[in-house]
């Protein structure tokens, strides 16, 4: 489970400091460290890798059986190689064979342009605290 703590971490530092502070950034990092959560999350929720030639796995998704897309994160390294849009198009296809009619998710600043451009719209504004430390995200749908 490495692998997934430092891929997240590692995606959250240096990717989303163009729009959250360093508090909040630090705030958000720290939820690496809750192994258990993630590994409960695997473990629940529909969960997919992505995987370059050279095996190394340079993405994660994650839906729920309701419809929200929980996870969906890129290595810093593969930002703009279409990893998140195959991840994304995986979830899709899950909703599909689940007969889900409505997806929702709750994407940074970062993000939204990303699933904007997917098809999904923001429905409002979802503040996030985490030790003591708040910070905007959007939650957004797709039928």
């Amino acid at each position: 489970m490495p692998w997934l703590k430092d891929l997240y971490y590692n995606t959250i530092t240096p990717i989303n400091v163009r729009d959250y502070n360093a508090a909040q950034i630090a705030a958000w990092a720290s939820t690496a460290e809750r192994v258990d959560a993630l590994r409960q999350r695997i473990e629940d929720q529909y969960f997919y890798v992505a995987e370059n030639d050279a095996r190394q796995i340079i993405g994660f998704a994650s839906l729920t059986s309701d419809g929200e897309i929980d996870m969906l994160y890129v290595h810093k390294d593969f930002q703009g190689c279409g990893v998140a849009s195959r991840l994304l198009q995986r979830l899709l296809d899950q909703a599909t064979e689940l007969g889900l009619s409505e997806l929702v998710t709750y994407a940074s600043i970062t993000a939204r342009p990303f699933f904007e451009k997917r098809g999904f719209t923001v429905v409002e504004l979802y503040p996030v605290t985490i030790n003591d430390v708040t910070w905007n995200t959007y939650e957004m749908k797709r039928s």
